[in-house]
């Protein structure tokens, strides 16, 4: 198991990206493009499939796939059967990338402790699915619950990866010095942030170490809630108010 991620198998990985696109693609039905995402991204269902589209030309791009050395052109005002058939086909084109390559190809990206595959199929779940989850909530189709173990694993890709790595690369930091435990589905991080940067590790025991703040709960609840998609009642929050709300606030500019 790699010791950055919670090492979801890369086989199930493929077919859950599959399924999520899936899941998207059919909440698009007899949607209106110009419905309103409540999250904190700000973008209405349409620019929200439109913004997955760019995603997977720049993985791909990533990847040196052949496939976009021709970016698909969309007029100015798009339909959104326009936006949706360009993400399809982009992530058809992905899964494929991605069933043809083994787990630990080395290819460039843009985190320092991971330049393989494995890192670009990981980091497009997890997209797909925080943005599959805006688009049903968009469209007033019922959202589709996300495995504990799939969250708990969006969990630890949002501390590790954007928390503890992106802000840094950014150049932004804490405006006072705080640590939260965070704890689901039998997983524990700690996470500390300071004037002089960011820092995520794993814990066994995060109550020994005296934590400013907790957040826990529905391991699903925590991941969506870290990515500014549920608001704070729908987890568990003890301890200093204030260091969550950095926590949250950080990661909101991380992940924008």
């Amino acid at each position: 198991m790699n010791g950055t991620d919670l090492g979801l198998d890369y086989g199930r990985m493929l077919d859950l990206l599959g399924i999520e696109a899936q899941l998207l693609t059919a909440a698009t039905h007899d949607a209106h493009p110009d419905a309103p995402v409540w999250s904190a991204s700000g973008r209405t269902l349409g620019q929200t499939v439109r913004h997955l589209g760019d995603l997977c030309e720049d993985v791909l791009c990533w990847l040196g796939s052949a496939e976009v050395e021709r970016p698909w052109q969309l007029p100015e005002r798009p339909e959104l059967r326009e936006v949706t058939s360009r993400f399809a086909v982009r992530l058809a084109g992905l899964l494929a990338e991605f069933g043809s390559r083994p787990p630990h190809d080395p290819c460039p990206t843009w985190w320092p402790e991971q330049h393989e595959v494995r890192f670009w199929l990981r980091r497009m779940l997890h997209a797909t699915t925080v943005h599959r989850v805006d688009v049903q909530t968009a469209a007033g189709v019922a959202r589709t619950e996300i495995e504990a173990d799939v969250a708990a694993d969006g969990v630890d890709e949002a501390l590790r990866v954007w928390f503890g790595h992106r802000l840094q690369a950014l150049g932004i930091t804490a405006s006072r010095a705080s640590s939260v435990g965070v704890h689901v589905a039998g997983r524990n991080w700690l996470v500390t942030a300071d004037q002089r940067g960011t820092a995520v590790v794993g814990s066994d025991d995060v109550a020994a170490t005296t934590p400013d703040a907790v957040v826990g709960g529905d391991a699903a609840a925590v991941y969506l809630w870290m990515w500014g998609r549920l608001p704070n009642r729908a987890v568990e929050i003890s301890g200093d108010p204030d260091a969550v709300a950095q926590l949250w606030g950080l990661l909101q500019l991380a992940t924008r």
